[in-house]
């Protein structure tokens, strides 16, 4: 007859098999790389890389493009020291970081604001304002604009009539 001894449960458990799973951290973008507002350029622990030129940092150091254009990495002298930093060029390729404030100005990004369409809008309304003026070029009456006013308001106020569900609005 064999005996088993205690050899077997005498080894004990292993002390692997414990391991996290991978963060991602890491460049997401890499210098040329064209971006958007919003788009992740590193993700880090800490602060290897600071934000330059519209870049944001987030609360745990992730650096993000603030404005669309292409990615510049450069070095910079910040309160002393040399930092690595990231940037955004946002009108070209060629554009290098740090930018000479002094001679060129600081680089603005007029989010949301299409300037040149606002522009037109502007020189739509001059050319209905210079339409509106008398044949002489003289400018509309008192009367004659309250007049036109009075006409808008009833028109929008037919709109609003022949609209369906009209009613409900008009209760709420």
């Amino acid at each position: 007859m064999q005996v088993r001894t205690a050899t077997k449960r005498g080894g004990g458990s292993s002390k692997n098999g414990r391991n996290s799973i991978g963060k991602r951290l890491g460049v997401k973008k890499y210098g040329g790389q064209s971006v958007i507002a919003g788009n992740i350029l590193v993700r880090q622990r800490g602060t290897s890389f600071h934000p330059g030129q519209h870049v944001g940092r987030g609360r745990d150091h992730t650096l993000y493009a603030l404005a669309p254009g292409y990615v510049t990495y450069y070095t910079d002298l910040v309160r002393g020291k040399e930092r690595k930093m990231i940037g955004i060029t946002t009108d070209s390729r060629e554009e290098t970081l740090p930018r000479m404030v002094e001679h060129l100005g600081r680089s603005r990004y007029f989010g949301k604001v299409d300037l040149e369409r606002e522009m037109g809008d502007w020189e739509f309304g001059a050319e209905e304002l210079s339409a509106l003026e008398g044949e002489q070029g003289e400018q509309l009456s008192e009367e004659e604009l309250n007049q036109l006013i009075a006409e808008a308001v009833a028109g929008a106020e037919t709109q609003a009539a022949a609209a369906p569900g009209a009613e409900g609005q008009a209760k709420a």
